[in-house]
């Protein structure tokens, strides 16, 4: 049986322990690209339970600079340390923001 994620930490609001590590990070990997929005050249997002509700979260993009490149190459854009409580991002650091609010990035 499929749920999606938000019925899930919905259904395991009372019991927080029976979230297991593949929702947590899923939930962690959508609140930062919700939080970034649209991020130009995506190609995906990782994120590790370091310790605790410790996580380490990269954001990789295609890279397609070298002129005589016939494959991209893929690079970290965005890499964030944070930590979760009640399923929710408390803390990143660097603090997220949206990719549109960044200059120079």
């Amino acid at each position: 049986m499929h749920q999606t994620l938000q019925a899930a930490v919905k259904n395991n609001v009372q019991n927080k322990s029976s979230i297991n590590g593949d929702l947590q990070r899923d939930l962690v990997c959508q609140e930062v690209l919700s939080k970034l929005g649209r991020v130009k050249h995506y190609h995906g997002i990782m994120a590790f339970n370091v310790f605790d509700n410790k996580w380490r979260v990269n954001v990789w993009v295609e890279d397609w600079s070298r002129p005589e490149a016939i494959s991209p190459s893929y690079n970290i854009k965005y890499s964030y340390f944070c930590t979760v409580e009640d399923n929710c991002i408390s803390h990143s650091n660097p603090e997220i923001l949206s990719e549109s609010s960044q200059s120079g990035v």
